[in-house]
């Protein structure tokens, strides 16, 4: 057996250099650690909706089966609108395990559920996945759509409206969206649209890895852009849970909950603290079979 030069090392070497080793480990994973998903992976945490491509977009105008949860049981759960309703969809489907319900994610990118003009794709989407839930008479709908900020600026024959002029618009269409869900479903219920973040909360987070309440702030959200809210009062039968209480109770919204991080960009949650909050769901969405 050959030895090269500098092979041996002594026991007490070996051991320093292990210790070395983790020391650097430790400190280069701590602030990693500190947060579930990790401030270099959240960005990227959508869940297993998108994962399986079930949130659609481009030229697609019909969702594939995406199903989750139960896949052999009879109470069907439909999850419905645009990637602020696939938000929701990692805690969904956790409560869908425990409960024993089929969750069946119909979903599309910058596509609301409301009956508005967005593009020819949007349009025959939202026609197709509405026609879909009619001939499946769901026990549950849940809907949700962003409205804060610019989402949604419509068409109005050939003229892009802007956000203000949309606003009525798009309240009657997510009205007449939710008088045919309320009839096809046995419960339809509305995720009203949380507050965006007015800055970059995971970059606030790598600089205040120690003191992450330094990464808190004041909800802003208008009832100017809150079509999905006022369309749910016009509608009845149809319930709003609102996350911002929450989200920001006392008004301060969190950057963490604990260890883990709220959200993954500006305007949406992130995967693991929506399947974190399977339990709050599911208390406010009850149980249609019960």
């Amino acid at each position: 057996m050959e030895f090269s030069a500098g092979a041996y090392r002594s026991p007490a070497a070996v051991l320093l250099a292990g210790l070395l080793a983790v020391v650097c480990l430790i400190c280069s994973g701590t602030a990693e650690a500190r947060f579930l998903p990790g401030l270099n992976r959240v960005a990227a945490d959508k869940g297993e909706i998108y994962r399986k491509g079930c949130l659609i977009g481009h030229a697609r105008v019909r969702s594939g089966p995406c199903r989750f949860g139960d896949l052999k049981s009879d109470k069907k759960v439909v999850l419905f609108g645009d990637s602020h309703a696939m938000q929701w969809g990692p805690g969904l489907i956790r409560l869908a395990k425990v409960r024993g319900w089929q969750v069946i994610a119909l979903t599309r990118a910058s596509c609301p559920a409301a009956l508005v003009h967005v593009d020819f794709h949007c349009d025959a989407w939202r026609r197709n996945s509405l026609a879909r839930i009619r001939r499946m008479r769901p026990g549950l709908v849940v809907v949700g759509s962003a409205s804060n900020g610019e989402a949604y600026r419509i068409m109005s024959g050939s003229e892009r409206l802007s956000r203000e002029a949309s606003e009525p618009l798009l309240v009657d269409g997510m009205a007449r969206s939710l008088r045919r869900l309320a009839r096809w479903a046995k419960r339809t219920v509305v995720m009203r649209d949380q507050a965006v973040t007015p800055f970059s909360v995971t970059a606030c987070l790598r600089v205040n890895r120690a003191r992450p309440g330094r990464c808190g702030f004041r909800p802003e959200r208008t009832r100017a852009f809150a079509y999905e809210f006022k369309a749910t009062r016009r509608v009845r039968g149809v319930r709003l849970i609102d996350p911002q209480p929450m989200l920001c109770p006392r008004g301060w919204c969190r950057p963490v909950e604990g260890r883990y991080l709220i959200y993954r960009n500006h305007g949406h949650l992130s995967a693991t603290f929506s399947r974190e909050k399977y339990a709050w769901l599911g208390h406010n969405l009850g149980d249609p079979w019960r």
